[in-house]
């Protein structure tokens, strides 16, 4: 579908090491995040005509539920209908937070897992989520250091019955390159060009392949590089 995504905010609560976006660390909020909220609606009240979803992220967007009341009632209000989804790592998905989601009307809810190593914690709380969420997607990076931590809960996603697994192309960004185990390969060219791990896309076909073979029923996306016209 025709969507944007809207950033609310820098802050996280997870320490992930593969993350690829620099983090606001200032003590007390700055104007910088109202600055950019202001300008995704702008952005969004231009080309809302032409939308169809909106995709909430972060930094980590259940640390600012009131900043999402906000956006996501404005534009609801702007355009009745639009498919709202939502980025998080799952450590504040409770029924409260949740909950309030829900009410907003957002339809899907997609878990990174992968931030908090896959930690049984976040999975009851998946597992809450699908019982709330028309939708419910993992959506994790590709990172061979977590390979067997993502195979050992692969039956377990079936079995809460998750729609959908995406699974991404570890991209190398000054942020992270220090903090990855492993080495990065050059894709692109010129403005196009980026930095890839290596085994990656490797492992996301290994974990499609187990997918099949297990017959899950869920369906597995590949978010590579050459997916997305960088390669």
């Amino acid at each position: 579908m025709a969507h944007m995504s809207f950033q609310l905010g820098f802050l996280c609560n997870a320490d992930c090491p593969f993350c690829f976006l620099p983090t606001y660390q200032a003590d007390t909020p700055d104007e910088d995040e109202k600055y950019n909220r202001r300008a995704f609606l702008k952005e969004f009240h231009r080309r809302k005509d032409e939308l169809e979803g909106v995709s909430l992220t972060g930094g980590e967007p259940l640390l600012y539920l009131p900043e999402l009341e906000v956006a996501v009632s404005e534009m609801a209000r702007a355009k009745p209908g639009l498919h709202f989804w939502v980025y998080t790592n799952g450590i504040l998905a409770d029924d409260d937070h949740l909950g309030i989601l829900r009410d907003l009307g957002i339809g899907e809810i997609r878990f990174n897992l992968a931030a908090a190593n896959y930690k049984e914690k976040i999975l009851e709380n998946l597992e809450r989520a699908r019982e709330m969420f028309e939708y419910v997607v993992v959506e994790v990076p590709s990172y061979p250091k977590q390979k067997d931590r993502l195979m050992a809960c692969l039956g377990e996603l079936d079995s809460i019955g998750i729609d959908q697994l995406n699974l991404q192309e570890l991209w190398v960004t000054d942020t992270n390159v220090h903090r990855l185990e492993g080495e990065g390969y050059q894709s692109g060219l010129l403005f196009l060009r980026k930095f890839f791990l290596y085994g990656s896309r490797r492992m996301t076909y290994e974990v499609m392949q187990h997918c099949v073979d297990e017959g899950y029923s869920f369906t597995v996306n590949d978010c590579s590089a050459s997916r997305f016209g960088v390669a």
